[in-house]
């Protein structure tokens, strides 16, 4: 059996600093309605080998793969799969965040606070990681019933980034060593000097590592933003605003009180960004209740 050895590293709150990094407008290449699974909440995205793929919260047995079409965005299963045992009695797994490295998926649980590995060929089922619940909670994260967990980056090593959501937002690092031993250290992060207009506050949604940078995606300022952390805190670099799309006639939906950008991924020209918009229709079409897919030029 799996030994879990939890030790907490108590971060302070993290410090910020944006003030002088990079703010720019992202520039969009397209947008696409999303379809072809019913009652679709896209809740994380990763790009594998020229294809994107998705999993949605209310989908607890699938991982989709997209296709770019002219004029929409068609989802379509991939892998129908069903988890192992996770350890907690819960009535939905709740995926909130899709990575993938060395041939599998990596997806993670908001109900369960666990990362559930599913080999691309639909075997090799395993929660690889502990529960972090009780580390959140011990340094007063996941206060609140729908803020927990919102993505998760593969930062190699076996060292996996989660993102707690909000109130207060913050990051949980994950090392699991060859044993299967887990050394959990969870860091409020509530400070930010993005410009966040309430009742929204600071959050967190996805994040995203490309090798050598860690993005975060941060719905309710409707922007990514480059940044690293360590035991001192973190630290917020460029920001990638999106807020002109989103915000725009052609693209805001009904209710807009909160951010819906829930998946990002990126390829080497490009940022992508999926919105759940949770059934609602957008303002200039009552009757299209469809997600949207951003494509958007990297800067």
């Amino acid at each position: 059996m799996r030994r879990e050895l939890n030790i907490l590293l108590l971060f302070s709150l993290c410090g910020t600093g944006p003030s002088a990094a990079e703010r720019l407008e992202l520039q969009l290449l397209t947008a696409l309605p999303v379809q072809g699974l019913d009652n679709a909440q896209p809740s994380g995205l990763c790009w594998v080998d020229g294809t994107l793929y998705t999993v949605s919260d209310h989908h607890d047995h699938t991982i989709c793969r997209i296709e770019l079409l002219d004029d929409h965005a068609r989802l379509r299963p991939f892998i129908t799969f069903n988890a192992p045992w996770s350890g907690a009695w819960v009535r939905g797994l709740d995926f909130e965040g899709l990575a993938f490295r060395n041939e599998s998926f990596f997806i993670l649980s908001e109900s369960t606070y666990r990362v559930l590995r599913v080999h691309e060929t639909g075997g090799d089922l395993a929660w690889v990681t502990p529960s972090v619940e009780e580390a959140g909670k011990g340094i007063g994260l996941f206060k609140e019933k729908n803020a927990r967990l919102e993505g998760l980056a593969l930062l190699g090593g076996g060292r996996v980034v989660l993102a707690a959501e909000r109130a207060p937002r913050g990051l949980i690092d994950v090392v699991v060593d060859t044993e299967g031993e887990a050394l959990i250290s969870p860091m409020v992060c509530a400070e930010t000097d993005l410009v966040i207009e309430p009742p929204r506050e600071a959050d967190f949604s996805d994040l995203f590592f490309d090798g050598e940078s860690l993005y975060a995606l941060t719905r309710n300022a409707d922007a990514i933003v480059r940044i690293t952390f360590d035991e001192s805190g973190l630290e917020e670099l460029d920001v990638w605003s999106f807020g002109h799309v989103t915000n725009s006639a052609e693209y805001l939906y009904e209710d807009m009180t909160y951010g819906k950008a829930e998946g990002l991924t990126m390829d080497d020209e490009h940022v992508y960004v999926i919105l759940d918009n949770n059934g609602l229709a957008r303002v200039n079409d009552a009757s299209d209740t469809r997600p949207l897919l951003f494509v958007f030029a990297r800067p």
